[in-house]
């Protein structure tokens, strides 16, 4: 008669650290971190430790980018503006803005997006993430229906990797097309109250893209609408300072009128050009002498690359 059959002892997991090394290295897409935590709860505690979720995010420095927002004009909606959200860390990433204002997306900015009810004059600070919200009221005496306005992180980070329960700030324009007018107003969420406000003559409007956040200032790019309209918006935080930032010559003809304000590689502001199946980058440099001007960074030959089988340069000349 045969001994009967025993299972084997089980085997000893390894400790917690070893998992923690493992997971520390998987692909920064959250959908890795997602359905490893559904694995079992010993690794779901894990994986939402804040510890560990900080770690991650130094570990991988530039967090990914999981789609961005489209305001789109449509006759299906009352206000005749709508919200899409476009992923591209893959189909199954989906994000809707919540239920209220859905009119448009002001600025997306250290992991929250800002967005505006033009009929309710109200603002939203929206965290995607954690599905936190922030509805704050447009500043006082508002005139404008052009508004632009940028939000800022107001903690003291280095890289701002962990920005989801930080103070802000809101940079918020008003535009008055008749005159050109600008009127600049801040918004703490420290105090949860609006500064005064400050006015500038622009050339012509102020673009309503997003912003770029380079150091203490934040730039907007302005329409060129008017002949003497070469040139950007620099908002000073610290001051509360606006100012004209005039653009190399040639812009409104080399690029078609069509540039977009970034960093550039250097930390410098910048911007970008289409012209004709090129993409240059340009920056604001100060020399020695401590004068400012722009220099050609960088251009791209979009005409040797390819999206999708479809030559590249194609899509930039249409």
């Amino acid at each position: 008669m045969s001994a009967p059959h025993c299972s084997p002892p089980p085997a000893d997991l390894p400790p917690d650290d070893v998992f923690r090394e493992i997971f520390l290295r998987l692909l920064p897409d959250p959908s890795f971190l997602l359905a490893a935590s559904l694995v079992c709860r010993r690794w779901r505690r894990l994986i939402c430790s804040p510890a560990f979720l900080h770690r991650f995010r130094a570990f991988h420095r530039t967090p990914p980018v999981l789609g961005f927002f489209q305001n789109l004009w449509t006759l299906s909606c009352p206000t005749g503006r709508r919200i899409r959200f476009v992923p591209t860390a893959g189909p199954a990433t989906r994000i809707s803005p919540p239920p209220g204002i859905q009119d448009w997306v002001l600025d997306c900015c250290h992991g929250h997006v800002l967005l505006y009810s033009y009929s309710d004059r109200e603002l939203l600070v929206w965290d995607p993430m954690t599905g936190d919200t922030h509805y704050v009221g447009a500043p006082p005496d508002l005139v404008g229906e052009d508004v632009a306005a940028a939000l800022v992180c107001a903690a003291d980070h280095v890289d701002h990797t962990d920005c989801h329960s930080s103070p802000f700030q809101i940079i918020f324009l008003d535009c008055k097309d008749d005159q050109y007018w600008l009127s600049a107003c801040v918004y703490s969420s420290g105090t949860e109250v609006w500064g005064s406000w400050t006015a500038i003559t622009t050339p012509s409007l102020v673009s309503s893209e997003s912003s770029a956040l380079v150091g203490n200032s934040v730039y907007w790019k302005i329409n060129f609408a008017e002949e003497d309209s070469n040139h950007i918006l620099e908002f000073e935080l610290h001051n509360q300072r606006s100012g004209l930032i005039e653009l190399p010559e040639g812009v409104r003809e080399n690029y078609m009128s069509d540039i977009h304000i970034m960093p550039a590689e250097d930390g410098c502001i910048g911007f970008a050009g289409v012209s004709y199946y090129s993409i240059h980058f340009w920056s604001r440099r100060i020399d020695s002498e401590g004068v400012a001007g722009w220099a050609l960074l960088r251009i791209i030959d979009m005409d040797k690359l390819s999206l999708s089988g479809v030559p590249a340069g194609d899509m930039f000349f249409w």
